[in-house]
C-alpha cells in the first residue's frame, strides 16, 4: 500500500473497491503537446479514454485527444508564448462527465492561460476543481517575453493560487489537478521553492507524492476528500514514448 503525502505527515491511503454514488476518480496527465490526427497523439487518446475518468485534466495538450462527449473548459490561449502555428494547443484543460459551471481563469500574471477553476455539477453535489499548469523553473527565461529569472514564474502562479484558493467556500469540496512542475519529495528544486509549493497545497491532501510506481510525479492531484485508490501509468508504451510526464488517476471518496 503507497502512502500520500501530507504536508507534515504522511498518510495511509486506503483501497477499496469503487462504491457507485459516493466516489469519484479524477486524471491528470501532461501530453506534451501531442494531437490525435498523429499515431502518438491517438494512443495518448486511448489511455485517457482507458482512465475512465470522472474528473480529467490534461495539460499542454487538445481539445482532440479528450474522451467523446462530456463538457470541456480551458483556461485561455494566452500564456506569454507564440501559439499561432498551433491554434489548437492549451496548456490547461479540463474535461468532466458532469456540466461545469461558475468558470473562472486568470486574465495576467504567471497563472494567465494555465490557471482554471470550475464548479462540476456532480450527482453527489458541487464538487471545486483547480486545474493548474504551473510554469516549470525556466518560464519565461530564455523563451517567451524573456523577462523572468528561473522560478519567478513559478512562485508568482503560487501566489495566484493562495489568493484564489482563500476565496473558495470551504462547504465545496476542492480538488486540484495538474501539472506541478515539482517532484515531490523533493529532488534537485530550491529548498524555497519547494516550500512555497507545500505552504499553498497546505490546504489539502496530496494524494500523489512520495513513492509511488512511475514515480516520484511531476503531476498531481491534492483535495479535502479521502483516497481510496491510486493509480499511475508511464510516459511510455510498447511502441514507445508518448509524454515525457507519467500520468496518475485517483479515485476519491465524496463526504458531502
Amino acid at each position: 500500500m503507497s502512502p500520500v503525502w501530507v504536508v507534515g505527515r504522511v498518510a495511509a491511503c486506503s483501497y477499496s473497491a469503487r462504491v457507485e454514488n459516493t466516489e469519484l476518480t479524477v486524471a491528470i496527465w501532461n501530453t506534451m503537446w501531442a494531437n490525435a490526427s498523429s499515431p502518438r497523439g491517438q494512443r495518448i487518446r486511448h489511455v485517457l479514454r482507458e482512465a475512465d475518468a470522472d474528473l480529467l485534466i490534461v495539460t499542454e495538450g487538445q481539445c482532440d485527444l479528450l474522451p467523446d462527449g462530456g463538457h470541456v473548459a480551458d483556461a485561455g490561449t494566452d500564456w506569454g508564448y507564440d501559439t499561432t502555428a498551433h491554434p489548437l494547443r492549451r496548456k490547461t484543460l479540463l474535461w468532466s462527465r458532469w456540466p461545469l459551471t461558475d468558470l473562472t481563469s486568470l486574465p495576467t500574471g504567471a497563472g494567465a492561460g494555465r490557471v482554471l477553476t470550475a464548479s462540476a455539477d456532480s450527482p453527489l453535489g458541487p464538487i471545486r476543481v483547480l486545474a493548474v499548469c504551473i510554469p516549470w523553473a525556466s518560464a519565461h527565461v530564455t523563451t517567451g517575453r524573456r523577462d523572468a529569472t528561473n522560478w519567478s514564474e513559478h512562485l508568482e502562479c503560487c501566489d495566484q493560487i493562495e489568493k484564489l484558493a482563500a476565496q473558495f467556500d470551504p462547504r465545496i469540496p476542492t480538488i486540484v489537478a495538474g501539472d506541478f512542475n515539482q517532484r515531490i519529495p523533493r529532488r534537485r528544486q530550491p529548498i524555497r521553492v519547494f516550500e512555497r509549493l507545500l505552504e499553498v497545497m497546505d490546504r489539502w491532501t496530496l494524494h500523489t507524492g512520495g513513492e509511488v510506481e512511475h514515480g516520484p510525479l511531476i503531476d498531481h492531484i491534492a483535495s479535502d476528500l479521502p483516497c481510496t485508490g491510486l493509480r499511475t501509468w508511464a510516459g511510455s508504451d510498447e511502441a514507445g514514448k508518448l509524454s515525457d510526464h507519467a500520468g496518475v488517476v485517483c479515485t476519491l471518496r465524496a463526504t458531502i
